[in-house]
């Protein structure tokens, strides 16, 4: 009897041991999911508000890319017109507007960051995971494949050509940037180039570039747009 007594007492009190050590355990996981929940939310919050203000950039974008293609086409028109609808005047002032190397960057790093601490894993929506790897890694590749095109093109191609042809003297309105507005105050309209075969393979190129990138920024807004709703689904 005093046998069985001791081993009761034995396994009791090897029983609170073990559910002492359980608890202890599990409530340190608990703390631990918690603690890695909140920071995903803190992350998924400041992602939050970087996309957004990448919305509006990319906002921007898409109006002054669909400007440039309205000035593209009009100089097709004149061209097909033997250059009666523009005067030269008016012909230099659109072909300023035409800034059709500047390109959307977005902002990655909060993304990177919740991939390499596995925040990521986290997100319990699979629709906003998707989403945000395909912002951030297919969309990105192809607005990077669109941009090295476009430079190379406009850049290294285009602008030497038309600075030759022309002669155009241009000034940047503002901060003197790259990407600063610019105003023709001189030029040497070359009427033989700008009715030859060249240049017109060069206005319809930079429309089709022009319409392919407005078609990607607008998919690239709609996929931010809705990123943005589940992320604010997914930390209420």
């Amino acid at each position: 009897m005093k046998k069985n007594s001791t081993l009761t007492k034995y396994f009791i009190e090897g029983s609170i041991v073990f559910l002492s050590v359980f608890f202890s355990f599990y409530l340190t996981d608990v703390k631990r999911l918690k603690s890695m929940k909140e920071s995903k939310n803190v992350l998924l919050k400041d992602l939050s508000n970087s996309m957004i203000e990448d919305t509006l950039q990319i906002t921007g974008f898409i109006d002054a890319r669909r400007n440039i293609l309205e000035s593209l086409r009009l100089i097709r028109d004149d061209i097909d017109s033997n250059h009666t609808i523009l005067n030269d005047d008016e012909f230099f002032n659109e072909f300023s507007n035409e800034d059709i190397g500047r390109t959307f960057m977005s902002r990655n790093g909060i993304f990177n960051q919740m991939i390499s601490t596995g925040n990521i894993e986290l997100i319990e929506n699979e629709k906003l995971k998707y989403n945000l790897i395909e912002v951030f890694n297919h969309l990105k590749a192809r607005n990077e494949s669109i941009t090295k095109i476009i430079d190379e093109t406009v850049y290294i191609h285009q602008l030497p050509l038309m600075n030759e042809m022309f002669r155009i003297k241009l000034d940047v309105i503002g901060n003197k940037a790259i990407y600063g507005n610019k105003k023709v105050e001189k030029y040497y309209f070359n009427k033989s180039f700008y009715l030859s075969n060249k240049f017109y393979q060069i206005i319809n190129s930079n429309i089709i570039y022009t319409s392919g990138y407005i078609k990607l920024l607008e998919e690239m807004l709609k996929k931010y747009g809705e990123s943005i709703n589940l992320i604010q689904l997914e930390i209420e």
